[in-house]
């Protein structure tokens, strides 16, 4: 199956994140720019990235009050 590229968007809320094989991670402040991508895993969830080994999973049905894109093309 293919998924799309991580696509540029800005937190709309604070999100809790972790890191790639640790269970520690930070918070991140509203208005922070970020990527977000569809789980692979499991679709009903949206990964957003900060950098390349700091993620925050997020519910599909809360995407929308969570994150705000920035590229221009419609929300989905």
């Amino acid at each position: 199956m293919s998924y799309e590229i991580p696509r540029p968007a800005k937190l709309l809320v604070q999100v809790d994140s972790k890191y790639i094989g640790i269970g520690a991670g930070r918070t991140h402040k509203a208005g922070k720019k970020c990527k977000v991508q569809r789980s692979p895993a499991n679709p009903g969830e949206f990964v957003i990235w900060f950098g390349k080994t700091e993620y925050a999973k997020v519910a599909a049905l809360r995407l929308t009050e969570t994150i705000q894109y920035t590229d221009g093309r419609e929300q989905l």
